[in-house]
């Protein structure tokens, strides 16, 4: 009997040790994969909590369907700030932007408007910005971080789609992250199942102490090119980062005007005036001298509430008039 029992207490303690190593190794993968750049203050979890997190976040339903669907995209070549502090400095790192710039080819982006124009029959035509009144927002969806959070409840906006969440990251894409029609789903799924007629994208806060402008200028643009594809009639609005205020920038190592303005140079590349315009709200009032205005923020980052609607009038002077009826939230054709 005693032989039995100690046979069932080695089982039990092997598939302990078992299910605590797998559960580490998954821990650790979504840690890398997922977890590593939620937020830019604070550090990934322990491996067995990121593993319990990514269970109740149903990841491994997120890493199946990736799978299936093709458009996993792989985020373990992106360094942690930690990481970064660990690695020896790189020679491209030192490069300047102008030549970052020129090694960064938008190919896809121009390749997925070509089949647009192709399917239209014409040559893509190019715009310039124009005035719109309120209306204009009707069929229009925002993406993005806690700045387009507080867009969507201090702004004014009463009449367009949010797909945003506090921390949000541009990593954040393909993960089951926004509540929409009652079910958390990724704003990949949630673009494949609804057509949009403009798609205002901004994040980048919270990125900006992962990786590098490089590294973050290629997962922004295959984001970009996703959402080309999924939503092929909707304009798309790149919308820059929002400056901090200087004393936050020159007091944070990551967190600078310098690191955002630099990603913000990278994604308007991305621009075309055809279908896909870069707004920079550092243009508005809410800036001066290449800095948040100190006194519109309650944070260094975030504006004050009332201070919202000068972003919404700032869009509304940056809007694009096609001359074409656009068909609001209607369902995508399958």
């Amino acid at each position: 009997m005693k032989e039995i029992n100690s046979q069932k207490s080695y089982t039990l303690l092997i598939l302990i040790v078992a299910s605590t190593l797998l559960l580490s190794i998954v821990g650790n993968y979504w840690n890398a994969r997922y977890y590593h750049s939620e937020n830019t203050y604070t550090m990934s979890a322990p491996p067995l909590a990121a593993a319990m997190r990514g269970i109740h976040d149903k990841l491994y339903m997120t890493d199946i369907s990736s799978f299936i669907a093709g458009y996993a995209v792989d985020n373990l070549s992106v360094l942690s700030t930690a990481a970064q502090a660990q690695e020896p400095p790189v020679e491209s790192a030192q490069q300047p932007l102008s030549e970052i710039i020129s090694n960064l080819s938008p190919e896809p982006v121009e390749a997925a408007e070509d089949k647009a124009a192709t399917r239209m029959n014409q040559e893509p035509q190019v715009y310039e910005f124009t005035t719109a009144t309120e209306e204009y927002f009707a069929d229009a969806c925002f993406i993005g971080d806690s700045r387009t959070v507080g867009i969507s409840q201090y702004a004014g906006i009463e009449n367009a789609t949010f797909l945003c969440k506090t921390s949000l990251s541009i990593y954040d894409y393909n993960k089951p992250k926004i509540t929409y029609n009652d079910e958390k789903m990724s704003i990949h799924d949630i673009l494949t199942e609804t057509q949009f007629a403009k798609i205002y994208l901004m994040v980048g806060i919270n990125e900006c102490g992962t990786g590098t402008p490089e590294s973050f200028f290629e997962r922004y643009q295959e984001v970009v090119n996703d959402i080309r594809k999924l939503q092929p009639e909707a304009l798309i609005f790149i919308q820059g980062n929002l400056l901090v205020t200087q004393e936050k920038s020159d007091e944070s190592d990551t967190i600078t005007n310098e690191n955002i303005a630099a990603r913000n140079k990278l994604i308007a590349t991305l621009a075309n005036q055809k279908d896909i315009f870069y707004i920079d709200i550092n243009e508005s009032s809410l800036c001066k001298e290449g800095a948040l205005v100190s006194d519109y923020t309650w944070d260094q980052v975030h504006i004050k509430a009332q201070y919202y609607p000068i972003w919404k009038e700032f869009l509304l002077h940056h809007a694009i008039d096609t001359g074409k009826t656009l068909v609001q939230n209607t369902k995508a054709k399958e």
